[in-house]
């Protein structure tokens, strides 16, 4: 008797537990992928600067500077304070500017410290998801401006002079994270996912403020130059309402505890001297202090990228103008006038970091020709390394 000859029963793929089918899902995502691996090699980059700094700026000493002790200068240690003791702490622990910093990241801080004990690891941590964040926000928000050039702008920004306050406890990644997807909804017509992650960036910067007015002019725009528009009115509404919330707060809590209505502003002047003055006069004072040996080099040579900061942020403004993209120019045109018109320059390496409209231009340029983009790492990185190594051994401000 024959045996009937079967057939090889049908195998089953054997496939992803449904709870893990997101992951798949993330990491299919080309714009994750890229901004995974700037943000990974950035991270690299900067614990070897900082290995490299602990050991070689102590000249004469037999230690290297303690590994947590690299990361909490300046405006960090303003953050811990605030966020440890509140902006009217102890007087050993208060300071004059102490008002000048919004409540929004001290408040993510605290409570990022309930959950990491350790304060300098905290601040880190909520940086280092922060940055993620930021730079897959400015690789997605360049793909909507020209598919492709998404990597360009990331490795742009990893690579930025100031690209180390992206990784320690500072407020620059942290707004950016919530300020490029508020744009990027808004250009999309998604009026209230922009007004709520706007409303986040208020909390945390001034340059909140800057992002709404440029979300407004967006909004009054033609229905052809804003894409997939909803009505006008209750975007402006909400445009004009939830994000101020957070600012309308911290001046009503300033004017509780000092009796003083201008208390935020009165504070950027005592603490940086930031108050109106001629641009002339600006630019003579920072020219003075980069150049004619009135501080020590290491401080020179910041204001002296001070000046080319500002030279890339007057450039990118008019070939805003001149191309017509009046969102991103009033966006850096409020940039500019409250950085250009103080005392002298200071932190506009800082605040070229968020401005996208950079980025995300030099990456279309990139896109086109590929040695422009080359040589503009050429340089830009060499000075993010030089930056990250004086911010670290606590240099860059003197």
């Amino acid at each position: 008797m024959h045996t009937a000859l079967r057939q090889p029963e049908a195998v089953t793929p054997v496939s992803s537990s449904p709870g893990w089918s997101w992951l798949r899902k993330v990491t299919d995502d080309p714009s994750v992928r890229a901004a995974g691996s700037l943000w990974l090699a950035s991270k690299i980059a900067i614990v070897a600067l900082a290995w490299i700094a602990a050991w070689i700026m102590r000249p004469g000493q037999r230690r290297p500077l303690p590994w947590l002790a690299l990361w909490e200068h300046w405006d960090a240690e303003q953050f811990r304070i605030i966020a440890r003791y509140g902006y009217f702490g102890p007087a050993e622990r208060s300071m004059p500017n102490q008002a000048a910093f919004l409540p929004g990241f001290p408040l993510l801080l605290r409570l990022g410290h309930a959950i990491i004990p350790h304060w300098v690891t905290a601040e880190l941590a909520i940086g280092t998801v922060a940055s993620f964040f930021a730079i897959l926000g400015l690789v997605r928000l360049a793909e909507d401006y020209r598919p492709g050039s998404g990597a360009w702008a990331g490795a742009f920004l990893v690579t930025a002079p100031a690209a180390v306050f992206l990784a320690v406890g500072y407020s620059e990644a942290l707004f950016l994270a919530f300020a490029l997807p508020a744009w990027r909804a808004a250009r999309r017509g998604a009026w209230a996912r922009a007004s709520i992650l706007a409303a986040c960036g208020c909390a945390i910067r001034v340059s909140g403020l800057f992002l709404l007015a440029g979300l407004v002019i967006m909004a009054l725009l033609p229905a052809r130059l804003a894409a997939k528009r909803t009505a006008r009115a209750p975007a402006l509404t909400a445009l004009l309402t939830v994000p101020l919330l957070p600012v309308a707060g911290y001046e009503v809590y300033l004017h509780q505890r000092t009796g003083d209505w201008l208390a935020w502003l009165h504070a950027e002047q005592v603490g940086w001297k930031r108050r109106f003055d001629n641009p002339l006069s600006t630019f003579t004072t920072t020219w003075q202090v980069a150049f004619e040996h009135l501080f020590r080099t290491p401080l020179a040579f910041a204001f002296q990228l001070e000046l080319v900061a500002v030279t890339a942020l007057v450039v990118t403004l008019v070939v805003l103008l001149w191309r017509s993209h009046w969102p991103e120019a009033c966006y850096c045109a409020l940039t500019a006038a409250a950085l250009l018109m103080t005392h002298w320059y200071f932190s506009v390496p800082r605040a070229l970091l968020l401005t996208w409209p950079l980025w995300c231009g030099l990456a279309q340029l990139a896109q086109r020709h590929r040695l422009i983009g080359l040589a503009w790492l050429s340089v830009s990185a060499p000075l993010s390394f030089v930056t990250a190594l004086l911010y670290v051994s606590g240099r860059w401000a003197g």
